[in-house]
C-alpha cells in the first residue's frame, strides 16, 4: 500500500527550508557555494521578485547549480513559479515565451532574452533571508516548476511540478537511500531535466549535502571528478555506465550509484560493479510520473520493485500507478491511477518485469511487430554494444517499415543474415544503420530526431549500410 505525504509533513518541510540554512559555512556547491551564500542568493531573488510589478513566471538559463537552487528557493518563498527550458538558446527563449510568457530571466551570465524580458543575475551579500515566518510559502499543491520533455524528437511536452510532486519525491530519496549532510554528489546529466534536478538539487538540499558544480560527460572528466570530490554518490544515465565500461574507475569513497533516462544494458552495470563493488540502483519513472520503482542488477534483481511510496496495479500487461508524483496534467481513473505506456509482467513480492513499450508494437504488411523484441535479438550478435529500432511510414503514411541504428563494429550484411535467421521476414529491419556511437540528448536519451534523420533519403526497398 501506498505511503502518502500528507500536508502538514509538507508544510513543515517547506518552513524548515525557509527558516535559513542550517550549516551556513558548509559548502553546497563543492569548492564553491556555501549554504550561507545560496540563502543570500535567493534573498537578492526575493527582493528583485517583488521589487515592482510582482512577478509571475522566471525562466531559468543555467547550469550553476547555486544560482537554480536558489531560484528554486524564492520561488517556494511565494515567488514565481519557475521554468526549466529545454535549451538556452536564443531561439528557444523566444519560443518558450510565446508558449508560456515570462517576466525575466534568471542567469548567470548575460543573455540574449526576448524583448521586455529583464535579466537577474543573483549575488550574495546584497540580501539577507528574512525570516520563515515573514514569507508566504507556496502551498503543495501549488506550481513550483514546469519542464520539457521530447525537445529533440519534435514539439518538446510541458509538464507541472507542484511543491507535493517535487518534495514528496526528494523526501522519499533521501529517506529511502539514506543520504545525509556527510554525502558528495557528482551528476553527469543536467538539472534541467526531472532526474537531475531531484538528484543533484533538491536531493543535496534537504540532506545538507555538497555536489559537485561541474556536469562530466567524458569517462575521464568523470572519474576525475570523483576522484577530486572525494564522491560517495554517483548520478548518471546508460550512455555514461556504457562509456565507463572498460575504462579504468577508481572511486573509494563511492556507497552508492543511480541510473535513470532509459534502460541499463546488464553488462554495464557488471562491469561498474565490478570496478568499484558498488551496485547501480536503476530507476524507473519517467518526468510526468516521477520514479516509480527500483532494481539493483548486483544484488541479482533483475525485476523492478516499486517504492513503498508507490501504489501500482497490473491489468493483464497494462501498468498502473499512483503516487504524490504525478504531474497534475496527466489523466487518471475514478481511483486515481495513471496507465503507462510500458507493458509489464507482474513477479512475486508485487514486483515486476518491464517486457516492452505498449506503443512499441506496430504493424508490418498486417502483422505485429514489437521493436523491443527486435532491438534485443540484435544486441545478441557479437560486437553489438547498443541498438534501436525504430518504425518509420511508408509512403503515404497507413504502412511502417522497420529500420535500425546499431552502435558497435559489426558487418551490417552479417547482421542481416544473422536476424534473418531468427526473425519473421516481416520483421527484419529494412535498413541497419552502424554508427561507432548512438546520438544522445542532454539527458541521456536516444537522440530519435537526429536518428530518424539517418534514414530520411534512405531507399524505400530497404538495404544494410
Amino acid at each position: 500500500m501506498a505511503f502518502f505525504r500528507s500536508e502538514t509533513e509538507l508544510n513543515q518541510w517547506v518552513a524548515r527550508l525557509l527558516s535559513g540554512p542550517a550549516q551556513p559555512r558548509k559548502e553546497f556547491v563543492i569548492g564553491g557555494t556555501t549554504f550561507e551564500r545560496l540563502y543570500e542568493m535567493a534573498a537578492h531573488l526575493h527582493q528583485m521578485f517583488h521589487s515592482s510589478v510582482e512577478t509571475r513566471r522566471v525562466c531559468l538559463c543555467t547550469e550553476d547549480k547555486g544560482v537554480i537552487t536558489a531560484t528554486l528557493l524564492a520561488a517556494l518563498a511565494g515567488g514565481p513559479s519557475v521554468i526549466l527550458p529545454y535549451a538556452s538558446s536564443p531561439q528557444v527563449l523566444s519560443e518558450l515565451y510565446g508558449l508560456l510568457p515570462y517576466e525575466c530571466v534568471v542567469t548567470d551570465r548575460v543573455v540574449e532574452a526576448p524583448p521586455s524580458v529583464r535579466c537577474i543575475i543573483p549575488e550574495g551579500g546584497r540580501a539577507s533571508w528574512p525570516p520563515s515566518d515573514a514569507l508566504p510559502s507556496r502551498p503543495p499543491g501549488a506550481e513550483w516548476v514546469r519542464l520539457f520533455t521530447g525537445g529533440s524528437t519534435g514539439a518538446p511536452k510541458m509538464w507541472t511540478k507542484t511543491v507535493r510532486n517535487l518534495l514528496a519525491e526528494t523526501i522519499s530519496i533521501v529517506d529511502h537511500y539514506h543520504v545525509t549532510d556527510q554525502d558528495r554528489l557528482v551528476a553527469t546529466v543536467h538539472p534541467n531535466h526531472i532526474y537531475g534536478l531531484l538528484y543533484s538539487i533538491l536531493t543535496p538540499l534537504l540532506a545538507s549535502a555538497a555536489v559537485s558544480g561541474a556536469t562530466p560527460s567524458f569517462p575521464g572528466e568523470i572519474e576525475s571528478a570523483i576522484a577530486q570530490t572525494e564522491a560517495t554518490i554517483l548520478v548518471s544515465v546508460p550512455a555514461h555506465y556504457r562509456a565507463l565500461n572498460g575504462h579504468a574507475l577508481t572511486a573509494p569513497a563511492l556507497r552508492l550509484a543511480f541510473s535513470s533516462a532509459g534502460m541499463l544494458a546488464a553488462e554495464d552495470a557488471a562491469a561498474f560493479s565490478a570496478q568499484t563493488g558498488v551496485g547501480i540502483a536503476e530507476i524507473y519513472g519517467s518526468t510526468e510520473t516521477g520514479g516509480i520503482a527500483a532494481r539493483v542488477r548486483a544484488a541479482g534483481e533483475t525485476d523492478f520493485k516499486p517504492y513503498r511510496t508507490i501504489a501500482v496495479r497490473i491489468e493483464g500487461e497494462r501498468f498502473k500507478v499512483r503516487s504524490d508524483y504525478l504531474s497534475p496534467e496527466l489523466e487518471r481513473d475514478t481511483d486515481g491511477y495513471f496507465v503507462m505506456g510500458d507493458r509489464v509482467a507482474a513477479t512475486a513480492g508485487g514486483r515486476f518485469m518491464l517486457i516492452g513499450r505498449a506503443d512499441g508494437i506496430v504493424k508490418v504488411g498486417g502483422r505485429r511487430v514489437d521493436l523491443e523484441a527486435v532491438k534485443e535479438c540484435i544486441r545478441q550478435f557479437p560486437g553489438v554494444r547498443d541498438a534501436l529500432v525504430v518504425s518509420l511510414p511508408v509512403d503515404t503514411g497507413r504502412e511502417n517499415q522497420v529500420v535500425a541504428v546499431v552502435e558497435g563494429r559489426v558487418d551490417p550484411g552479417d547482421l542481416g543474415r544473422f536476424l534473418a535467421e531468427r526473425l519473421e521476414p516481416y520483421a527484419r529491419p529494412r535498413t541497419i544503420k552502424v554508427l561507432d556511437k548512438l546520438p544522445m540528448t542532454a539527458a541521456g536519451k536516444y537522440d530519435r530526431k537526429t536518428i530518424e534523420q539517418l534514414f530520411v533519403s534512405t531507399p524505400r526497398n530497404g538495404g544494410q549500410e
